[in-house]
């Protein structure tokens, strides 16, 4: 028994609390002789209107999408004019949690459509946001084609990352056109050489390193016999 999650939301009414919404939360509460349970005031004058009253109420969904989330945090942002720590408040959130939903929405429409039909996380979404956005696409395209986990997305946003920051600067560290056609180049000959999958990461300094894939401990003996 983990007791009321979400808190309901009520209205300051003389030497009371008028209940706003969580009506279906505060009777099964009541059921399970729960006495007290989490509650949002809002002032008798709060403006706050049907539209947060609605997102407060969505947001006790388990089945409720990362974008859908996102979208009715930018519309109560847009119609009430509320900050974001004020949105925060209003819900039951950090402000930081409402600030990383609503970063979502900077991805491409691709992009959000996959995260709202469920081929991708909303972890894989937020590892994406790391990485440069000329990156964006091609990790996309290999977090679904390669099925990547979360924590397989995010170092490759870092070495993305890593990248572009080394092509920022000068000589050796800059990474053009030219040299990015020659690693894809590189990564195709070593994929058709070995018959695996492999990437060629870069770092800052020229250093970098190569990841070849293999599936089982025989697979893999075989790709030593291969390199030796």
């Amino acid at each position: 028994m983990h007791g009321i999650l979400q808190p309901i939301l009520v209205r300051s009414v003389n030497q009371g609390y008028e209940l706003v919404s969580g009506e279906r939360r505060l009777r099964a509460a009541g059921l399970a002789g729960i006495k007290t349970v989490p509650a949002i005031v809002i002032s008798p004058d709060d403006s706050i209107g049907s539209l947060t009253i609605a997102l407060v109420e969505n947001v006790q969904r388990t089945d409720l999408n990362a974008i859908e989330l996102a979208r009715a945090y930018q519309q109560l942002q847009a119609e009430s004019g509320r900050t974001q720590e004020e949105i925060a408040g209003t819900v039951g959130k950090s402000r930081s949690y409402v600030a990383n939903t609503l970063r979502l929405l900077e991805l491409s429409d691709s992009i959000i459509e996959a995260l709202h039909l469920g081929k991708i996380t909303a972890g894989h979404a937020r590892a994406l946001l790391m990485a440069p956005e000329e990156n964006r696409p091609g990790l996309f395209r290999k977090i679904v084609l390669d099925g990547l986990s979360v924590r397989q997305a995010e170092r490759c946003s870092k070495d993305a990352l890593n990248i572009s920051d080394a092509g920022t600067g000068t000589g050796k560290n800059q990474l053009d056109r030219e040299t990015e056609r020659m690693l894809n180049e590189m990564v195709k000959a070593l994929e058709s050489a070995l018959g695996r999958k492999c990437r060629i990461e870069l770092r800052k300094g020229g250093r970098g390193r190569i990841v070849l894939e293999f599936n089982d401990n025989r697979d893999l003996e075989k790709l030593v016999q291969r390199l030796v």
